[in-house]
């Protein structure tokens, strides 16, 4: 009975929203809202991490979110439609500005590494079985997008059959992602990389140290790597520069 009642709530938007409403909770201790429909569904925080104005939305079951210490989310949306999938956040990891990890179907899985920040990006596993996975020390500019699916069928009108299945997305260590760039399916980049402003990724880039960028992106240089500080050279001294962010 349980599994036909979430069935049809989620087959009915307006049902969904008003379900929601009802179901919203928020404890004195964790200071984001929660709207859950299922069971055996687990949200597990860490009592050193900090979440302001977050929201967890999840219609389904056996479903797994975990953030570990120290992390900061500021203005996150968890969503999730499905069974058995897994969020994994790891010591230390910041969202600054805002953003949303979303996914859909079953055995879907994201996993961010430590020490990793973001500004403001979106990040969304879509189609069974797909993953996104980003290693630890990497950072993310604002108005980013990773995506394992499309979140819509593409056909082959001769075969009839679909076209553009979804494909997980690695993105290795101490990775720096500037503003505007789409991490799209199939995407694999290696440590230590930079993938530049507005570019569009959609392959494999096994070498590391490289910087990215282009629509569709291309390795532009080799043997690079990157800081978080802003270092200056003069004639007199050498000045390193702290980043605001």
């Amino acid at each position: 009975m349980k599994e036909e009642i979430i069935k049809y709530v989620k087959s009915a938007p307006v049902l969904e929203k008003t379900f929601r409403l009802l179901n919203r909770k928020k404890t004195v201790n964790d200071p984001s809202d929660k709207m859950i429909i299922g069971e055996d569904n687990i949200i597990n925080v860490n009592e050193s991490s900090t979440l302001n104005n977050c929201f967890f939305d999840i219609v389904g079951n056996k479903n797994q979110i975990e953030i570990q210490g120290s992390a900061i989310f500021n203005n996150v949306k968890f969503y999730i439609r499905g069974n058995n999938n897994k969020i994994k956040i790891e010591e230390n990891v910041r969202f600054n500005r805002g953003g949303s990890i979303w996914i859909e179907d079953y055995n879907c899985e994201a996993i961010i590494g430590k020490d990793t920040s973001f500004q403001d990006v979106h990040i969304a596993v879509t189609e069974p079985n797909s993953k996104i996975i980003i290693g630890s020390d990497c950072l993310f500019a604002y108005d980013i997008d990773i995506r394992t699916g499309d979140s819509h069928s593409i056909i082959d009108t001769i075969t009839n059959e679909r076209v553009n299945h979804a494909m997980d997305v690695i993105i290795g260590n101490h990775v720096w992602v500037a503003s505007h760039v789409s991490i799209l399916k199939g995407s694999y980049i290696s440590d230590n990389s930079v993938i530049a402003t507005r570019a569009v990724v959609t392959k494999r880039f096994e070498d590391p140290n490289i910087l990215i960028g282009g629509i569709p992106a291309r390795k532009i240089k080799s043997n690079i790597n990157w800081n978080r500080k802003r270092i200056y050279t003069t004639t007199e001294s050498d000045f390193i520069g702290e980043p605001i962010v």
